[in-house]
C-alpha cells in the first residue's frame, strides 16, 4: 500500500528522537501526521492507560526538524471497542520560532489495535489554535516502536549482506546499526547553532549536567543571559547540579563547547527540573560552537469566575 511506503520514508527521514524521561510507558508509537495537502510530518506518542480508560502522556512532532515540539496529550482509550481519542495541550519544549499561541494542537479520534503485533493506530485529526480556530485537518497513522525496531534490524541485516558484495559507505552502515539508529528514539538532541525553547512555571530550577557519551575530557562554559554560571567546566559521568534563578520571562541558557576532548563532538546531557515537569536534552556540539536552551517562564493559568 502507498501509505506504508510513505510511513517508511517518514521514519528514515525524520526520526531522531527524543523522549526526555526514562519512564516506561504502556504504549509508544511512531509514524506520521498526513495533512490534507499531502504533506507528511513525523509524529510520536507515548502514553499510559490509567483508571476509567483515561490516558495521558506526550506527543512529539517533526522529530529532529526545525519545528520539533513536545506537548502533553490526554484522552481516553477503550480496549474493548478499540476506540481512542486524545488532545494535545501545554507545550513542554519546541525548536520552532512560533509563539505558543500560534501553535496548532492536534485533536485526534480513531482506532487503536493495542493487542496486535504492529499496535496500529489510525484515524482523523483536527488541528486547533489556542483561540479554538481550526488550523489543519488530516489523518494520523502510527505503529508500535517495537515493530519499527524489528524492521530496522531486518534492514540492517540486508545492508550487511549487500555490503559484502558491493561496498557501502561506512557512515551509512554505522547510522543503520540498530544500537545507533534505535538510540535516536529516546533522545532529544540540540546541535551546534540550534535553539530550543523550554516552558516552565518556576522562578528557580535545578539543572543536572554530565557526560552522556565516553568520558573524554569535554570542557564547557554555560551562560545565562550572557552571564557565566559555569566556566571551563570539565564534564564527567558524575552529575553536576546547578540552580538557576529565572529573573526574566525569557532566560537564554547558552552551552559553549570550549574543548570537545578526544572525540569530535561534545556529548553533554542536561536535565532541567521544574516543580511540575522535567526535561532531558543531549547537547551534541562541535568545539568552539554553542547551542541555546531558551527557558521561558510561564504564569500559572487560573480560571476567572464572574460574579
Amino acid at each position: 500500500m502507498k501509505i506504508n511506503k510513505y510511513l517508511i520514508i517518514c521514519f528514515f527521514t525524520f526520526l531522531n528522537l527524543n523522549s526526555q524521561e526514562k519512564n516506561q510507558f504502556d504504549y509508544e508509537l511512531l509514524g506520521a501526521v498526513m495533512l490534507d495537502e499531502n504533506q507528511l510530518i513525523s509524529y510520536k506518542i507515548q502514553f499510559n492507560v490509567e483508571a476509567n480508560n483515561f490516558i495521558q502522556g506526550y506527543s512529539l512532532t517533526d522529530l529532529d526538524g526545525e519545528n520539533e515540539t513536545k506537548s502533553y496529550i490526554r484522552g481516553y482509550y477503550d480496549e474493548k471497542t478499540e476506540n481512542i481519542k486524545f488532545k494535545e495541550s501545554d507545550i513542554l519544549y519546541t525548536k520552532s520560532k512560533f509563539l505558543p499561541e500560534e501553535f496548532c494542537f492536534i485533536s485526534f479520534e480513531g482506532t487503536f489495535k493495542g493487542d496486535s503485533k504492529k499496535k496500529l493506530l489510525e484515524g482523523k485529526f483536527v488541528g486547533i489554535y489556542e483561540d479554538k480556530d481550526t488550523c489543519a485537518t488530516g489523518n494520523i497513522k502510527l505503529v508500535g516502536t517495537k515493530f519499527v525496531e524489528k524492521k530496522v534490524k531486518n534492514i540492517y541485516k540486508k545492508v550487511k549482506k549487500i555490503d559484502k558484495v558491493k561496498k557501502i559507505d561506512s557512515t551509512v552502515i554505522a547510522e543503520l546499526k540498530p544500537e545507533n539508529f534505535l538510540k535516536k528514539f529516546s533522545e532529544t538532541n540540540i546541535k551546534s547553532g540550534e535553539k530550543v525553547s523550554v516552558f516552565v512555571y518556576s522562578s528557580k530550577i535545578d539543572v543536572d549536567i554530565w557526560d552522556y557519551g565516553i568520558e573524554d575530557g569535554d570542557i564547557i562554559t554555560i551562560l545565562q543571559n550572557d552571564k557565566p554560571v559555569l566556566e571551563n567546566f570539565k564534564v564527567t559521568r558524575k552529575k553536576k547540579r546547578i540552580t538557576l534563578v529565572l529573573n526574566e520571562k525569557e532566560n537564554a541558557f547558552k552551552i559553549i563547547t570550549i574543548n570537545s576532548g578526544k572525540l569530535e563532538t561534545n556529548t553533554t546531557k542536561l536535565k532541567l527540573y521544574d516543580f511540575r515537569r522535567e526535561y532531558e536534552v543531549v547537547a551534541n556540539l562541535e568545539e568552539g560552537k554553542a547551542a541555546v536552551i531558551n527557558i521561558v517562564k510561564l504564569k500559572v493559568k487560573t480560571n476567572s469566575v464572574k460574579k
